[in-house]
């Protein structure tokens, strides 16, 4: 299948009609900037052939153009099976579709879509690209690093055509029922781990064995429960009779009152200890408060004195600073003039670097003269070579039709003389013990039994003794036989061979001659590449056109790059000029970035010696402001008098402080100790605590006796013994059955397992024309690499230097190209064999870097040589040197 057409009109940006320019055979490129409309073009394609025109998904509500009342009009045309095929669809709105084959009208409406799957090989109905290989093939934005994982379609397809050459393998269809009958019996009884299956006989079994082990153990454990209550309850009752003593229970009682009396009197003499300090502390804040207003007033005064102090070395700092930015204004007004001076230096350099590189590059533009025109020379041999190889092919070829024409022949006089031995009468011959060596039939010694049909006369002779001749009746199957040789003749004839091994042999020849020819053309695609991705004569030819004008511009670039005319020195000469140049230059750039640093600096630091001078002022006026607010508190007349005054007064209050403090000492003698009343209070909880317990215990002791003497009396009449017996026999019977059937299972595994190794070790062949149809794709990446495969042609992982990588621990990039050249790989290996389907890659390779892709680009020319490849892509300078067919995207006025 070759796509020829694409158009479209109210389908997403696309309101009016629009027409995808340049489509053809071999590799097609669409470059195109985000939001063009690339993606767009790819989901149009894909509804128009798959989707029935009548569908309301979501994708189809997603192809109209957005607040548009437009039908989305999509017109898809391709070759198939050499007709030429126009599909033309309206979806969401005036919905219609028909099918042109030839330029005629063959079907209209649901006809077309299913008309349109028939055309492609699909099955009727099918409603998405997913279907054969067209999903394994149209990779969509974003899903290019995934690996290829063929559907059960693409799979049939890939299995059919490959077992035309490998034949039947993996077992067949017997193995494979043979596989799925393991696979469901154990599916019966395990899951996928091998566990009991949830309503399978393992489980049902299983689930008896562990019901009659709980039910023995509940049982045991019931039994062992029963003894243990027996022997609590004569505890209980010992332990009853000790708690029940009244003379215990009066003496803790009294304990305790005594101990309650002792600890209200220590709580007595504390309250009034905490009245004192409550005094005591009032007296105290007393003398700290008149303390701190007579030191508050001594701080304000040596403040005063230490400000005045530090005003007069401001006003000193501040002329020094003044002092040192006017120098320092002087040695920047001198470093900038020097700088000016290196800055003229420079520029005379640069100008110097800049000849010196001229002049290397018309020595390079010198030898690049000398290889083309070794490569011109080649080219024009190489094109005289591939013209007598297209004259020997001419000479051996022999048409395919002629080839048909002989096996038909063939066939036809075959056929005849089947007919003719049917009809014909048998003759059998058998011979007894005397007459061996006696007896000849048709010419031939007859040895045991001879039997043949007698299509003509037949003589059967018994020694000298008689003759025996069979002569059939007469019909038209010899003329059926003679026109049938006259008709091989003719066919020979024709086809100027003797024979069909003959006219095999020819083209056979022929073929190997377009081996070589393609090789020789892709050498001097090689030697004379041209943008386009056919190897057509004109190609090459323009190729040679390419390769003597770019002779003729590299010898006018020589001419302009040398000094009028003169001749240049050799390359390394020129080398050292443009080094030795680069060299100062690079010396001066030094220089100038130093001096350029020092100016720099120097005007930072006239710029610091600016804002050192303005905070020292600032400083200074920050000292006056605050030693005229401190003089406002308290001036130096009134200073002397209020620290007297103050002195006295935290005096007293100093005395009447200690007073307090010592009727406190006094009150806190006579209060308990917090040892003392730590342990009284520990006295009174334990005796209450003791008390309370005790008569809990009681009760607790009381009821337990109750709770034991109705368990024991509920239990011993339950049968308990009679009951463990039967349990145990029903265990035993349960694992009888779980052993079996476990038997059973081990049995059916063994099988599994066989068969998969058998299964396994068949797949190498399966697998091998895969591998060769992707082994130049992927040592075209990597040389030496091998990709690991499964049955269903998904790729398990990648082999270079000797070391296996998963294909999940492979780089983003890495993942990507493997999976391209794998589906790139299907696709040939299908178009090899008449099933080719168009290869379409939607902003594929945006992981790959500049090596690799330029080695991808190499992989896709190789692929287009074999079906049709399109690429869309918003990396336009990525992909200026992958070459192909350039597509555009046209607005269609027509």
């Amino acid at each position: 299948m070759i796509i020829t057409h694409l158009a479209v009109e109210g389908v997403g940006r696309f309101r009016s009609r629009h027409v995808l320019r340049g489509l053809d055979t071999g590799l097609n490129l669409l470059c195109a900037p985000n939001e063009a409309g690339k993606s767009t073009l790819f989901r149009a394609l894909h509804l128009a052939l798959f989707a029935r025109h009548g569908s309301k998904t979501e994708e189809m509500r997603r192809l109209g153009s957005l607040g548009a009342e437009l039908p989305a009009c999509v017109e898809v045309g391709f070759k198939r099976g050499g007709a030429d095929y126009l599909v033309k669809k309206s979806f969401l709105r005036s919905t219609g579709a028909k099918l042109y084959k030839n330029g005629t009208l063959v079907a209209d409406g649901r006809a077309a879509d299913e008309a349109v799957w028939t055309a492609l090989d699909l099955t009727p109905g099918t409603s998405a690209a997913e279907e054969a290989a067209f999903g394994l093939l149209w990779v969509r934005q974003g899903q290019s690093f995934r690996p290829a994982e063929p559907d059960e379609g693409t799979r049939a397809l890939l299995s059919r055509v490959i077992e035309a050459e490998v034949g039947e393998v993996l077992g067949g269809e017997r193995g494979e029922r043979v596989l799925r009958r393991v696979a469901d019996r154990l599916a019966e009884d395990e899951t996928a781990r091998g566990q009991p299956k949830a309503g399978g006989p393992w489980k049902a079994a299983l689930d008896r064995r562990a019901e009659a082990e709980r039910t023995l153990a509940e049982l045991r454990r019931t039994l062992d429960a029963l003894e243990a209550d027996r022997t609590a309850l004569t505890d209980k009752l010992r332990e009853r009779a000790l708690l029940a003593d009244p003379a215990e229970t009066a003496r803790q009682k009294a304990d305790r009152d005594a101990a309650l009396a002792e600890r209200d009197a220590g709580a007595r003499a504390e309250q009034a200890a905490q009245q004192a300090g409550t005094e005591e502390a009032q007296r105290e804040l007393a003398a700290d408060r008149a303390r701190k207003r007579h030191e508050e007033l001594v701080g304000l005064d040596q403040r005063i004195a230490r400000t005045r102090e530090k005003i007069a070395a401001l006003t000193r700092r501040a002329a020094e600073q003044s002092a040192a930015k006017d120098a320092q204004a002087a040695r920047l007004a001198a470093q900038e003039q020097a700088f000016g001076a290196l800055a003229t230096r420079l520029a005379e350099a640069e100008r110097a670097v800049d000849r010196a590189r001229r002049r290397e590059t018309a020595a390079r533009d010198a030898e690049r003269v000398a290889e083309i025109s070794a490569r011109l020379v080649r080219a024009r041999e190489l094109r005289e070579h591939i013209a007598r190889i297209r004259q020997l092919i001419t000479t051996l070829a022999v048409p395919a039709d002629a080839v048909k024409a002989i096996e038909t022949a063939m066939q036809a006089l075959d056929a005849a003389r089947a007919r003719a031995e049917a009809k014909a009468p048998r003759v059998r011959v058998t011979i007894g013990p005397a007459g061996a060596g006696r007896v000849t039939c048709a010419g031939e010694a007859v040895d045991g039994t001879r039997d043949i049909a007698a299509v003509a006369p037949v003589t059967v002779a018994v020694g000298d003794l008689a003759t025996v001749e069979i002569v059939p009746a007469a019909s038209d199957d010899a003329a059926a036989i003679e026109g049938a040789r006259e008709q091989l003749a003719r066919a020979l004839r024709e086809a100027g061979v003797a024979s069909l091994a003959e006219a095999h042999e020819r083209r056979a020849r022929a073929a190997d001659l377009q081996t070589e020819g393609r090789g020789l053309a892709a050498e001097l695609a090689a030697t004379a590449p041209v943008p386009g991705p056919g190897p057509a004569k004109g190609g090459k030819e323009d190729g040679i056109a390419l390769l003597e004008k770019a002779l003729a511009e590299a010898q006018a670039g020589l001419e302009t790059g040398s000094d009028s005319g003169a001749p240049l020195p050799d390359r390394d000469t020129l080398a050292r000029e443009r080094a030795a140049a680069e060299a100062a230059r690079d010396r001066l750039r030094r220089e100038h970035a130093d001096a350029q640093s020092a100016v720099l600096a120097a005007r930072s630091e006239a710029e610091a010696e600016t804002l050192r001078l303005q905070a020292l002022q600032l400083d200074l006026a920050d000292m006056q402001t605050r030693l005229g607010e401190d003089l406002a508190v308290c001036p130096d007349d009134r200073r002397a008098e209020r620290l007297v005054s103050l002195a006295a007064e935290a005096a007293q209050a100093r005395a009447a402080f200690d007073a307090a403090t010592r009727r406190a000492a006094e009150l806190r003698a006579a209060v308990p100790t917090a040892d003392q009343r730590t342990a009284l209070d520990a006295r009174v909880r334990r005796l209450t605590q003791a008390i309370d317990g005790r008569e809990r215990r009681l009760a607790e002791v009381e009821r337990d006796i109750a709770n034991l003497q109705g368990r024991i009396a509920t239990r011993g009449g339950e049968g308990l013994g009679e009951r463990e017996a039967e349990t145990a026999d029903a265990l035993a019977l349960a694992e009888t059955e779980v052993a079996a059937i476990e038997r059973r299972l081990a049995a059916l595994r063994l099988l599994r397992d066989a068969v998969t190794e058998s299964r396994r070790a068949a797949r190498d062949s399966y697998l091998a024309p895969v591998k060769t149809a992707m082994r130049p794709y992927l040592h075209a990446l990597f040389p030496g690499a091998d990709a690991a495969l499964d049955a269903s042609f998904a790729i398990d992982g990648l082999t270079r230097a000797g070391a296996d990588e998963p294909f999940v621990s492979l780089s983003d990039g890495t993942r990507e190209q493997v999976a391209i050249i794998v589906r790139l790989a299907l696709g040939r290996l299908l178009a090899e064999r008449g099933q080719a389907v168009p290869v379409l890659l939607d902003d594929s390779l945006v992981f790959s870097d500049d090596d690799r892709i330029e080695r991808m680009f190499d992989v896709l020319t190789q692929a287009a040589e074999k079906q049709q490849v399109i690429v869309l892509t918003c990396r336009s300078r990525a992909f200026l040197s992958c070459g192909g067919r350039a597509l555009t995207i046209e607005r269609d006025d027509a």
